[in-house]
């Protein structure tokens, strides 16, 4: 897949697989999420709500430690969707049951079933873009990879952080809106970033897209917020190395 392939394709599955292995837990799970997300109708069942909390939970602030999604706590409820998903019949509604399974699947299922995120994300794009009825899973299947350019940007072209778009109006911009979920202000983040020196084109422009819908793991705010964690987390000190204990002389 070329730059203007990745930028111009509407098939997410194509996307996914071009990517491959470099999918980070988080944003793995955030991309399956907001697939299932568009589908506010088909999330209601007690299982699945349940699930996307746990997921919400877990990797929406991107100041928190990625830790894998797994524990005593996640059997119970990951069993549940389990169940749930395999009693629907069909239509949509299987489709985003189905896709929160492959969101939610715990790391040590994954190990045990030598399964990647890759193949995840395959799976859950796959499910909810086929769940759609009257053949209109290719329309689906645009919008989803919309939303993988969204969360995953430009792998072509990646964009390194200057410390210095990190003014105080652009952290508080980018926290607001990670915290609400109201991203209608990225026209105004765009501005507070070029004030601040940015001229990166892809950052300013994905801001001031109104065509776009962003979600959280976008990429542009995780580059900025990650910034932050960056400039608060003090560094390790170093461990100082114990003096090697001399012979004796005989």
């Amino acid at each position: 897949m070329t730059e203007k392939q990745w930028l111009k394709s509407a098939n997410a599955e194509a996307m996914n697989e071009f990517y491959g292995e470099r999918h980070t837990e988080r944003k793995a799970r955030l991309l399956m999420l907001a697939s299932c997300l568009r589908h506010p109708n088909e999330l209601q069942a007690e299982p699945i709500r349940a699930m996307v909390d746990l997921l919400i939970a877990h990797y929406a602030d991107p100041r928190k430690p990625d830790e894998p999604f797994s524990g005593r706590n996640l059997a119970a409820p990951y069993r549940k969707l389990e169940r749930f998903a395999s009693s629907v019949d069909s239509g949509l509604s299987r489709g985003v049951a189905f896709g929160m399974v492959a969101a939610a699947e715990p790391v040590t299922t994954m190990k045990r079933l030598e399964e990647g995120f890759r193949y995840l994300v395959f799976s859950c794009l796959h499910d909810v873009a086929y769940g759609v009825q009257g053949g209109k899973h290719k329309r689906e299947s645009k919008v989803q990879a919309a939303l993988v350019r969204e969360i995953l940007g430009n792998p072509f072209r990646p964009v390194t952080l200057d410390p210095a778009w990190l003014t105080e109006n652009v952290v508080l911009l980018a926290r607001q809106m990670y915290e609400t979920e109201d991203f209608s202000h990225t026209p105004i983040l765009a501005d507070a970033l070029q004030d601040a020196g940015c001229e990166n084109v892809d950052v300013l422009k994905h801001c001031r897209d109104e065509t776009l819908t962003h979600v959280r793991g976008c990429w542009v705010l995780d580059l900025i917020l990650s910034g932050v964690i960056a400039r608060e987390t003090p560094p390790k000190p170093k461990r100082k190395s114990s003096p090697r204990p001399r012979k004796a002389k005989a």
